[in-house]
């Protein structure tokens, strides 16, 4: 999971790569209303993420007590519910997910072999950009040769 800046705007982002995409795809005039759908599944998707956040948010919960201020069995129990939120998130997101799915294949499926081809080579090329900027890896992932490094001395003392 991970968090985007403040100032980033997701939505924008999202409607900038769609229209470069249905440029890039030269769609006929028969494929335009499974794009419209598709496209709007995708906006609407990104709206409602915007919106829910990411599952990491204690929002609504009492402020937390300092760590030191608490027992192992309160630090436990507050790690178990947190991990209990995410899980939640994450069941929701899967929804989504196969929603999207469904939405993509229906897509897919009412593209010419050329522009499957472009599709593909769109959202591969989106994906590498995107890790590439740090954005969707995980915390080990993220770690340089020489953190890594640290981080193995530190773990053996």
């Amino acid at each position: 999971m991970f968090k985007l800046h403040s100032e980033f705007d997701w939505i924008k982002h999202t409607q900038l790569t769609l229209d470069d995409l249905k440029g890039k795809l030269n769609l006929k005039p028969e494929q335009l209303p499974a794009w419209e759908t598709w496209s709007s599944g995708v906006l609407a998707d990104a709206k409602e993420q915007l919106h829910k956040g990411n599952g990491q948010s204690d929002k609504g919960s009492a402020p937390p007590k300092a760590l030191v201020d608490q027992t192992t069995p309160e630090r436990m129990a507050r790690g178990i519910e947190r991990l209990r939120a995410q899980n939640q998130w994450m069941q929701a997101h899967l929804v989504r997910l196969d929603a999207a799915q469904v939405r993509t294949q229906t897509f897919y499926d009412s593209l010419a072999a050329e522009q499957k081809t472009i599709f593909d080579l769109f959202w591969t090329a989106m994906h590498h950009r995107a890790c590439a900027a740090d954005g969707w890896q995980m915390p080990m992932q993220s770690l340089n040769p020489s953190q890594a490094e640290n981080r193995d001395e530190t773990v053996e003392q």
